[in-house]
């Protein structure tokens, strides 16, 4: 792999693992605790071998903003991201150089500013939509699976902002396929191809949602081109684009990989963050009610819209909080196409680099007390006295997060839009731990009580 071989005494200290295998098998039973366990053993720096691959865990954020934004060109998606490939398809995620070069020139002007401005008005509309459902609910006691709730909202956001459109009775589709694909991926994300080939009953259960998928997104495509309609959504400038080569525009397939990467990525990772910053939240009363004193203060009676997001900084720092706990993109890694040097050690070409928001947002030394939630981490002054790369949510340097803006809009008005009219408080007793699937998200499901706060309706009334 490496094109001047070194001794091992050369690389940083790390967990010698199994034979042959390495860590790989406690990166297949938990890997959180597996990376988590060797920076907090080993250091900001950490060697890792993972069955045929071998590599370096960085947590020092000087590390990390070397390969991330100093030293790109050099490093491509790890191997790990084919299965995401495979999958999902050559999209924006998983595209490299040119590729995702031209992808990416594509959607940004989806994401600029004015955009947003425009799409506030879609992200509270979709909000009242469901606390209006919530008003039954509430009156007869009854609880909520409130990540399905988010996952709902966020897919409605993203359909209507992206692509113009509403799945109707295909949403139903969406929502029921996308946790068993999330899951099979994510279970099967340290494991062989053989192992994904099998006609296991999982595997032939994933296929199966796939192709429900894969349905729906091809349905969506195939009603943009017989309209014939130009909009000035996502899915217009990509049946638009040309090829500067050869003047052709993009087949289906390449349509698809797109629209199923902003599809999910669009609002798989907003609804794992609003779930838990929930989580967060009932657990921390005080915090919940400087939020709510906010949003009465800043936004009281009027209808909330994109005039708004600055005014709702404790809002917002209580999101930022809740990312950093609890990042939905928990990790990811990157591959060297050339020997390259990071944090004073010699990283051969082909060793593989693992960053994990999980892990860095808990170092001590960047992060005090860092299993504490305080909102109060991310006021200006506290964000200025920090490396930039000690908090990675939505990754970054070039390949970062395109929608970073888009869904920190989105869950500041949806957090907001809530705390006008409603609480939620979790069903009592349930033990909820970090399941580390492609996402983050909350296991079991999370149940909860919605309730009417009637201070402030009888206020309004009056």
């Amino acid at each position: 792999m490496s094109s001047r071989p070194l001794p091992a005494s050369a690389f940083p200290p790390g967990p010698r693992g199994y034979p042959i295998l390495g860590v790989l098998p406690h990166l297949r039973a938990d890997p959180i605790s597996t990376f988590l366990d060797a920076a907090n053993r080993y250091g900001d720096i950490v060697h890792m071998r993972v069955g045929p691959y071998r590599g370096f865990l960085v947590c020092d954020p000087a590390g990390i903003k070397h390969v991330l934004q100093d030293n790109p060109r050099n490093y491509h998606k790890s191997p790990l991201y084919d299965r995401l490939r495979d999958n999902l398809g050559n999209g924006l995620l998983t595209s490299e150089d040119t590729s995702w070069l031209r992808q990416r020139r594509l959607a940004q002007p989806a994401f600029h500013r004015q955009r947003l401005v425009d799409m506030a008005d879609v992200m509270v509309g979709c909000t009242e939509l469901m606390v209006a459902r919530w008003d039954g609910l509430a009156s007869r006691g009854e609880t909520i699976d409130l990540v399905s709730e988010m996952m709902a909202l966020t897919q409605a956001i993203i359909v209507r902002t992206m692509f113009s459109t509403d799945l109707g009775a295909a949403a139903e589709i969406v929502n029921r396929t996308w946790p068993i694909i999330n899951r099979r991926i994510g279970e099967t994300f340290w494991s062989t191809k053989l192992e994904t080939a099998l006609p296991l009953a999982a595997n032939r259960r994933f296929w199966r949602a796939l192709r429900e998928l894969d349905a729906v997104v091809y349905r969506i495509i195939a009603e943009r081109r017989q309209a014939r309609r130009e909009q000035a959504d996502l899915l217009s400038m990509l049946l638009s684009a040309r090829d500067e080569e050869t003047g052709t525009g993009m087949t289906d397939r390449q349509l698809r990989d797109e629209v199923v990467t902003m599809l999910l990525a669009g609002h798989e990772t907003t609804s794992l963050a609003l779930s838990w910053t929930y989580y967060l939240l009932s657990q921390h009363p005080l915090v919940e009610a400087r939020l709510v004193d906010e949003v009465d203060r800043v936004v009281g009676d009027m209808r909330l819209g994109f005039a708004h997001i600055d005014r709702l900084s404790f809002t917002r720092c209580v999101i930022e909080e809740s990312l950093r706990l609890y990042p939905p993109a928990w990790g990811f890694s990157r591959r060297a196409l050339g020997d390259d040097d990071v944090c004073g050690y010699h990283l051969p070409r082909g060793f593989l680099v693992f960053m994990i928001p999980f892990v860095v947002h808990r170092r001590p030394a960047l992060w005090p007390d860092p299993d504490r939630f305080d909102p109060d981490r991310f006021t200006p002054e506290q964000v200025s006295a920090r490396p930039r790369f000690s908090y990675l949510p939505f990754g970054g340097g070039p390949r970062g997060c395109i929608g970073n803006q888009f869904a920190m809009t989105e869950a500041v008005l949806i957090v907001a839009a809530i705390a006008q009219r409603y609480r939620i408080e979790l069903v009592p007793g349930q033990e909820i731990r970090p399941e580390p699937l492609i996402t983050l998200r909350p296991a079991p499901s999370v149940r909860a009580i919605v309730s009417r706060r009637h201070a402030r309706d009888e206020r309004s009334a009056g």
